[in-house]
């Protein structure tokens, strides 16, 4: 741990005072201060209020959490999730562990009994610092109150330096409740900007020439690209060098697009085809097949760059013909300065057009199909609605803006098709279950992003399902007056439900809801919109393409200052919607 020197003053203040202090004095380096009060961290919460530092209260922990967590990744800084003991932490590491997976910074506050207490029983005892050392990237106890400053600074350079991820902080009660603290003079600041070390030049080299020889190069660009802010780079080596690029799905927005280099729409045929494939903080994980056949060529080359070293060496599918690790913008940058001075090989002094000349009929193929889904007409309103047809709908009604909305998407087909259909023309719009296939994230994302970003649209999309992990929170963006757009398409059940309750089958009285119903199922016909609308906030309950536009208009055309919920009825049951890639 860093330590600083100091003088001190005179002015002495309570425990809760410091910590809020300390805080406010690092404010430059923190994105937001999320968290659930009681014994013993509510007066820091006031204390917080104090010192001018807003604090967003929330139902549960778990969503608390998630949405610390995706702060993070928008903000570039690591947000605080505060909770109390025992139960409070524990149900917060789930958003730890989301955000150790998908390399976000955060801080997890957390109370603990006193130290004096420790093995007695105490009041919500638990082993807090051994949990969290599964899932932090640092765990940090302040035994004493004038530690706290120096400790929260660690706390939040580690948090953002190398590879991001959260870090854990536990305050024991009794140093909470410190009485008379002198407050240091300077008090220490964290410092969250990271020196940008040159790659060598022989690397970068090595990096154009492979490029330059391949017959079929592709470059994947994930939401760790994203995180890295690397877009301007990115665009400008794209342009230049013509090589297709493939988001994943939180990398969507890197390219636009709409870019006449993505090759989203042959996603299968551009992995499969590839023969050297430059990865960008993205990782060949569950996502891509782990790099393997037949997902990809059993010959292909990767040339992978990210932050963590460890990343090139995780997947023992894959050994780097190239492996960097370094900063992404940095390798661009250097990328971009170096590749106009090689000399052009046969293979791509015309922007690799043969291998375009393939590419593009399969993405004109599966183009043209999505489009069939997308434009099928719902003949009689009485008719169930497709995933296909309404994300379609709500695209026509413009309540998507391919620059400025953010996009939260969860659940299994929502998620899925929802890729496909929304465009994102700049990065950081799409919000998904990520990494480690998170469901419950969907509001506390939805909110976190109208919190961090208040200048930007946000609408959620999820399925009932997944709505059903944190409705609750609803009422958090209601009371923070966060005019979200919140989407349930209610099919009934995960993945798919009943189309109706009234089947002899499944109300025999002589068996078992739990004996009868699919364990897929949910309650039939549910009026979600009724939850938001207990909130005093307006809420809808659509089954028509008709009434989704008007609605839609309605709330394009409006300035939006509440949130609101649309419930829309979608088919529940069939096979599992085709997703076109």
């Amino acid at each position: 741990m860093t330590t600083t020197t100091t003088t001190t003053s005179t002015t002495t203040i309570l425990g809760t005072e410091f910590i809020a202090r300390t805080i406010a004095n690092n404010i430059n380096s923190i994105s937001k201060v999320f968290g659930i009060v009681g014994v013993p961290i509510t007066p820091i919460a006031y204390a917080l209020q104090k010192e001018g530092i807003e604090f967003y209260g929330f139902r549960n922990e778990q969503s608390c959490s998630y949405a610390s967590s995706v702060a993070g990744y928008l903000s570039a800084k690591p947000s605080i999730c505060m909770t109390v003991s025992g139960p409070g932490m524990v149900h917060a590491l789930a958003g730890v562990l989301n955000a150790m997976s998908n390399g976000w910074p955060m801080i997890l506050l957390s109370s603990s009994i006193s130290t004096n207490d420790i093995g007695k029983g105490a009041f919500q005892e638990a082993e807090q610092l051994k949990l969290s050392t599964c899932y932090c990237k640092k765990s940090f106890n302040v035994i004493d109150i004038n530690q706290f400053p120096d400790i929260l600074k660690e706390a939040i350079e580690t948090s953002v330096h190398g590879r991001p991820g959260p870090v854990y902080i536990q305050l024991p009660t009794n140093v909470i409740h410190s009485k008379s603290v002198e407050i240091p003079t300077p008090m220490p600041m964290a410092n969250i900007s990271v020196a940008k070390e040159p790659i060598e030049q022989p690397l970068i080299d090595s990096t154009i020439q492979l490029l330059k020889s391949s017959k079929k190069p592709l470059i994947i660009g994930g939401k760790g690209a994203s995180l890295a802010r690397c877009e301007d780079q990115l665009g400008q080596f794209v342009s230049q060098s013509k090589i297709p690029f493939l988001p994943s799905p939180m990398g969507k927005g890197l390219i636009a697009d709409d870019s006449e280099y993505v090759v989203s729409a042959a996603r299968s045929f551009a992995l499969k085809n590839a023969d050297t494939i430059l990865v960008l903080g993205a990782r060949m994980n569950w996502m891509f097949n782990f790099g393997s056949s037949p997902t990809f060529s059993s010959n292909v080359k990767f040339i992978i760059i990210d932050i963590d070293a460890n990343e090139s060496k995780s997947n023992v599918n894959i050994v780097p013909t190239i492996g960097i690790q370094n900063d992404i913008n940095q390798f661009l940058l250097q990328l971009n300065q170096s590749w106009s001075n090689h000399n052009n090989n046969n293979n791509n002094n015309n922007g690799y057009q043969e291998w375009w000349s393939q590419l593009k009929p399969e993405i004109e193929s599966k183009s043209k199909l999505l489009l069939q889904l997308l434009k099928q007409p719902q003949i009689n309103t009485t008719d169930y609605l497709t995933y296909h047809q309404v994300y379609n709908q709500l695209v026509c009604s413009k309540l998507f803006d391919a620059e400025q909305t953010i996009f939260v998407n969860e659940g299994a087909n929502t998620m899925d098709i929802g890729r496909l259909c929304i465009t994102h023309n700049r990065p950081r719009c799409r919000l998904d279950a990520g990494t480690l296939g998170t469901m419950g994230v969907g509001v506390g994302y939805a909110i976190a992003a109208a919190i961090v970003c208040p200048q930007q649209k946000v609408v959620c999309v999820q399925g009932d399902s997944a709505f059903g992990f944190s409705a609750m929170e609803v009422e958090v963006a209601k009371r923070y007056h966060l005019p979200i757009v919140f989407i349930v398409l209610n099919n009934n059940g995960i993945y798919e439900g009943l189309e109706s309750m009234e089947d002899p089958k499944y109300h025999e009285s002589t068996r078992s809801a739990a004996l009868s119903l699919p364990p897929t199922s949910l309650s039939f016909d549910t009026h979600y919109e009724k939850i938001i609308e207990a909130f005093g906030c307006p809420g809808f309950y659509l089954d028509n393409l008709v009434d989704i536009d008007r609605i839609c208009q309605q709330i394009t055309s409006n300035q939006v200052e509440l949130p609101c919920l649309l419930n829309i009825k979608i088919k529940p049951t069939g096979s599992k919607p085709k997703i076109v890639h």
